[in-house]
């Protein structure tokens, strides 16, 4: 059951392509802080050298694009949190990403929380977020690998990509 309600609450909040708002911006039960925006800003030549533990929550594809010489290219990556708000990052979480050829790409988020490949990926893709056995899957394919812009405080997602 509870599986069922949040693979239900995620598809009225994940999907990129909503409006923003449409999913709001706190917890089920509202009584979260405000959204947490902290590293969500990353640009080309100003996240250098931090690694795989580096900037939670900034939009990685902004800089792993492999067009700006500083850092590797990305397909598809971002970070997993364990709410809405971005709180607190989740370490060990499953991410699972199916393209449109059906190949499927299992990642697991580190201790920042971060998840990243450089696989081949067919557009659109689907994904889902599994811990501890409850999955949350997206309600719509995506055209971009890039998570965390959609699943920004401000974001079209209406929060953050979070696990429970």
């Amino acid at each position: 059951m509870k599986r069922t309600l949040m693979i239900a609450a995620l598809a009225l909040l994940a999907a990129c392509e909503n409006e923003k708002g449409e999913g709001g911006g706190g917890t089920a039960d509202d009584t979260s802080t405000a959204c947490n925006e902290a590293n969500e800003d990353c640009s080309p030549g100003t996240c250098g050298g931090e690694g795989g533990q580096m900037l939670p929550g900034a939009d990685c594809l902004a800089c792993h694009d492999g067009t700006n010489g500083e850092a590797g290219k990305f397909t598809a990556a971002g970070t997993v949190f364990s709410d809405l708000d971005g709180n607190d990052v989740v370490d060990g979480a499953t991410v699972r990403i199916t393209d449109a050829d059906g190949n499927v790409v299992e990642l697991t988020s580190n201790a920042a929380g971060n998840f990243y490949t450089s696989e081949a990926l067919t557009f659109p893709i689907s994904a889902e977020v599994e811990l501890d056995g409850n999955v949350l899957a997206m309600s719509s394919a995506q055209q971009s690998g890039g998570c965390n812009a959609c699943h920004a405080c401000a974001g079209p997602a209406g929060g953050k990509l979070y696990a429970e």
